[in-house]
């Protein structure tokens, strides 16, 4: 049982399944952000601590866990995405206080942690990862899936748990070691699971954590003994780990990176109940407070239907009020931390001056971090609202009228990351979706990770928000190398 009193955890980093010193002097500051208040300080991992993780990470892999029958592997995961159930609540409270999230929706993102484990633990003995490929009559080739050996896993803050799990579930499952650091401001969630995966029969050094700063991730990004590299981030910073590496070691990434993700809606609409509609749409762009990578924060409305959906969408955002994330009936809390509350506002008032028309107003004067729906009407697509990922509860619209002039508004960005397209009509459906660059395209439908589908989700992004596939058995061969085996008789 994690018995761990949040806020006062051991937040050293987990190696080998236990506690271990940090071996640096670098002191990091944990904030409630619904309250203001510090909650703990810790020491970021040093260069030591990463060699230490990695030493660890190359044994289990070329030894327990890189040895070890699908059968013994599949029991280990199920049990690890068991222990994560038991322990949702610890793992809902430590997201709770590190990033402010409303208590009923980190429990909820444990259990889809959970999921995730447990869709890869099943994929295992069921995912055919090679194929004898076509030769001379006195040869065979074989063309094999091998795991990558070590990969370091770098994730962000805004879904701590989700995010880490998405990772390390099909990077286990392939047979890979983990050495993964979570967001300087979240590592309460992660350091939870390290200590779950040991509890459930990870061999010692198969999955560690290292709490830290950037520091700390560019130490694993350029270890000369790390085999790949899976990131989620901001652009930025997956330009910074591309550098290092291509200076360095040369080794493949997965990045996952920023986005701007449009949401249009077509007038063949009419008739349909806009209501239900317009929630579809604040809950796509207003979940998790607008912190979300695949968030629709420009909405693209066609002119026959402007007026009448924007009141609804207007309506909509203005119902949703901030509240104790402490409450199970709270839905909406604080930004992440002072800073991101500050870059989002420093956003809308360039918003302002860029003489777009303000709609929705989602500043107040409260302790904490707190920031509700902003609304902006904008025209062209050549301002920060419409250019930039601002990561935040800040929703562009604008209209449009046809088809060309939709696609050139959708792509009118340097990301391509997901995109929401509503209309009636199957073979415009169709045309948007090749037209328009994104890696996921939801035809009248939200974001929501459930059994099934959900989980067997896979998708990889365009332009700057990154490359690789996440989710789904396609994860399965990120984590792994195609090896050709050739045998001449």
């Amino acid at each position: 049982m994690i018995a761990d009193a949040y806020p006062d955890a051991d937040l050293r980093p987990i190696i080998a399944g236990r506690p271990t010193d940090p071996r640096s002097d670098r002191l990091l500051v944990l904030t409630d952000p619904a309250t203001g208040r510090e909650t703990a300080r810790y020491a970021g991992s040093g260069q030591a601590t990463v060699d230490q993780a990695v030493a660890a990470a190359r044994s289990a892999f070329t030894g327990d866990w890189g040895l070890m029958g699908p059968g013994e592997r599949m029991a280990i995961l199920h049990r690890f995405a068991d222990l994560v159930d038991r322990e949702g609540d610890t793992i809902a409270r430590a997201d709770r206080i590190d990033v402010g999230k409303p208590i009923s929706a980190a429990r909820a993102e444990a259990g889809v942690a959970a999921g995730f484990i447990r869709y890869y633990a099943q994929a295992i003995d069921k995912a055919q990862r090679g194929i004898v490929a076509p030769t001379g009559i006195a040869a065979t080739e074989l063309q094999l899936r091998r795991p990558r050996g070590v990969i370091g896993m770098i994730v962000p803050w805004n879904y701590p748990v989700i995010n880490l799990a998405l990772k390390i579930a099909p990077a286990l499952a392939a047979g890979n070691s983990v050495v993964a650091k979570p967001s300087e401001i979240s590592p309460r969630s992660a350091l939870i699971l390290a200590r779950l995966g040991a509890e459930a029969g990870l061999p010692a050094g198969t999955l560690s954590v290292l709490p830290g700063d950037g520091a700390t991730g560019e130490a694993i990004t350029v270890h000369g003994d790390i085999d790949m590299i899976s990131f989620t981030g901001s652009t930025a910073t997956g330009r910074a780990i591309m550098r290092g590496i291509g200076q360095s070691t040369l080794k493949p990434i997965l990045l996952e990176c920023g986005g701007k993700s449009p949401e249009l809606l077509f007038d063949d609409m009419a008739g349909q109940d806009l209501d239900a509609i317009a929630a579809h749409i604040v809950a796509g762009a207003y979940a998790n407070q607008g912190q979300l990578c695949v968030a629709r924060t420009r909405l693209y409305i066609e002119d026959g239907l402007y007026e009448p959906l924007l009141d609804r969408v207007l309506a909509h955002a203005g119902a949703l009020k901030a509240g104790d994330p402490d409450d199970p009936a709270t839905t909406y809390g604080p930004l992440a931390s002072d800073k991101q509350r500050a870059t989002v506002e420093r956003y809308i008032v360039d918003g302002i001056e860029a003489g777009a028309e303000m709609l929705l107003d989602g500043r107040r004067s409260t302790t904490g971090c707190f920031l509700e729906p902003t609304v902006f009407a904008v025209r062209g697509c050549d301002i920060a609202l419409t250019r930039k990922e601002i990561f935040g509860p800040v929703l562009a619209v604008s209209r449009f009228r046809g088809e060309a002039e939709a696609i050139a508004l959708a792509n009118a960005t340097a990301y391509g990351l997901a995109a929401t397209i509503w209309t009636r009509d199957i073979g415009r459906a169709h045309r948007m979706a090749r037209s328009v660059t994104a890696g996921t395209v939801k035809i009248c439908s939200t974001p929501n990770p459930r059994e099934g589908a959900g989980f067997a989700h896979a998708a990889e992004p365009a332009r700057q928000s990154g490359f690789g596939i996440e989710g789904g058995l396609a994860a399965l061969d990120s984590y792994s190398r195609l090896q050709s085996v050739e045998f001449r008789y």
